[in-house]
């Protein structure tokens, strides 16, 4: 049985792009359309991006190392932060505080008001702790406030500490404001 040269090209062609998924999955920080959501009360960061969150003089950087994600919302991501209290911006000081850790929502439990989240939901930056919606949703408000508390946060294309320039004028802080979501692609962004 001859097998027609036109289905064996195709054949060839579905298996050899088959194979190179398989030796590459595609990354988000390989994606040309990873971005941030600045807002309202919220920051959407990408995969293996850092962004800043400043209060008065400390400053801290947060990066999501892996995102899993399901269609809901729910899922696991694992993440790193740094901060910084005496005001340098600098994160590679030994004074630095380093943690790492993992984020887990799950769907939510209970009725309405009387419901809670039965994962772990809160990320750690210092002293500080932040509620995330989702694996990659951080609040803006420290816990899960619904207000300005003073929290700035800089999306940056940086994808290790040792790139990130606190003190670069390119960058963008935003804050809480329940009137504002912005969209910004990590390919415009400073380090």
């Amino acid at each position: 049985m001859r097998i027609p040269i036109m289905l064996l090209s195709l054949l060839a062609a579905v298996f050899s792009v088959q194979l190179v998924r398989s030796q590459s999955p595609l990354k988000q920080s390989d994606s040309p359309r990873a971005q941030f959501t600045m807002g309202p009360n919220y920051v959407h960061v990408p995969e293996e991006f850092f962004v800043l969150v400043r209060k008065g003089r400390e400053i801290g950087a947060i990066r999501f190392i892996r995102i899993e994600q399901d269609a809901q919302g729910n899922g696991k991501s694992t993440y790193e932060t740094y901060f910084q209290g005496d005001g340098s911006g600098s994160f590679l000081n030994s004074n630095v505080v380093k943690r790492t850790g993992e984020i887990d929502i799950r769907p939510m439990r209970g009725i309405h008001e009387f419901a809670w989240q039965p994962g772990q939901n809160k990320l750690w930056v210092g002293k500080w702790w932040f509620g995330c919606y989702s694996p990659s949703l951080v609040n803006m408000s420290s816990h899960f406030s619904e207000k300005d508390e003073g929290y700035e946060f800089a999306p940056t294309s940086a994808q290790n500490v040792a790139e990130i320039d606190a003190s670069d004028k390119r960058l963008r802080w935003f804050r809480f404001n329940p009137d504002a979501r912005i969209v910004v692609p990590v390919s415009d962004l400073p380090k």
